[in-house]
């Protein structure tokens, strides 16, 4: 008689235990979901509302102002009808990859990494006067960057061309001849602190006990760089990719400052362009259309990023 009420006691217990845990567990995932629920409500009100209404404006006749502007309906497909028959549109869309590539992957990718393999191995001093001066850029307003380059840039009295001319060389009109030029450099300019202080944060993250071994077995500095460095990097070099791509996409108030498009559309990037059609020209849902477009290009482009991510892990798994 006492064994069965022993394992009833135990059983009773056991039982406690499961629900009191069970409880904590949901206590948890309830006190997670109420700390996240700001943060969604945030993405809901201000990214997926906007995505989606800007969606089902693209498909109607909607402007800024007239008739439409309040009583638009819908057309179907005919502002992606016109807007691919557009060359203005191929053109902007060809300039933003120029954009984006010269910008996000020659730019910012390739100083930001080599600034921040730089930093790892120089002094404290050198490493605060470096860093400073590119997180300067970074958190200089956009406004304010703009008439900083604006100022160097100028054709009259910019001290790029006063530099020139001390030379003995010509002015050059930087914002006319040069113009996708320069707004890819002040682009880089503003943003290769990103990637600096992301590669930054994970090279501190690889142990020195992997340099260590690779250099007792006779590795080179740069072999250590290739075979050690680099593919514990990969990921992070993707997710480097998909922020800078994303967000040089989005880059509009630089470019339109700065030239403002021109000259005869030599530097009218996608933002640029989505901006005139539905502000200066008025064309709200033609506008709606473009940027719809833009944000399938950013999404079919993290999608091929995620794409090698979950291969390397299919690889290594």
């Amino acid at each position: 008689m006492g064994q069965p009420m022993t394992a009833l006691r135990v059983d009773s217990r056991s039982i406690h235990l499961f629900h009191w845990t069970l409880s904590r567990r949901r206590l948890s995932e309830m006190s997670l979901f109420i700390l996240m629920l700001p943060a969604m409500l945030l993405v809901i009100a201000f990214v997926i509302v906007p995505a989606v209404w800007a969606v089902f404006i693209s498909f109607t006749n909607q402007s800024l102002l007239g008739p439409t502007a309040r009583n638009f309906s819908f057309i179907g497909l005919e502002n992606y009808q016109r807007l691919f028959s557009d060359s203005a549109f191929w053109n902007s869309l060809r300039i933003s990859f120029i954009f984006v590539f010269g910008s996000a992957f020659v730019g910012q990718f390739i100083i930001g990494f080599s600034l921040a393999v730089l930093l790892k191995h120089t002094g404290a001093v050198s490493r605060g006067i470096i860093g400073g001066s590119v997180l300067l850029a970074w958190v200089i307003p956009e406004i304010v960057a703009v008439y900083i380059w604006g100022s160097v840039l100028s054709f009259q009295s910019g001290s790029a061309n006063q530099i020139l001319l001390a030379l003995g060389m010509e002015r050059q009109r930087w914002l006319i001849d040069s113009a996708l030029l320069a707004i890819i450099v002040v682009n880089v300019w503003r943003g290769t602190a990103f990637t600096m202080l992301l590669f930054s944060s994970a090279l501190e993250a690889i142990p020195e006990t992997l340099y260590d071994a690779a250099a007792v077995d006779g590795a080179s500095p740069w072999e250590r760089f290739r075979y050690i460095t680099l593919p514990l990097l990969r990921y992070t070099i993707l997710l480097d990719f998909i922020l800078l791509t994303m967000g040089t996409f989005a880059v509009f108030g630089l470019a339109f400052a700065l030239t403002g498009g021109g000259p005869l559309g030599r530097s009218e990037i996608i933002g640029v362009y989505i901006y005139r059609n539905a502000f200066e020209y008025r064309q709200i849902g033609y506008g709606s259309a473009a940027s719809v477009v833009m944000l399938l290009i950013n999404l079919a482009l993290a999608l091929v990023y995620l794409r090698f991510i979950r291969v390397e892990w299919s690889e290594t798994a």
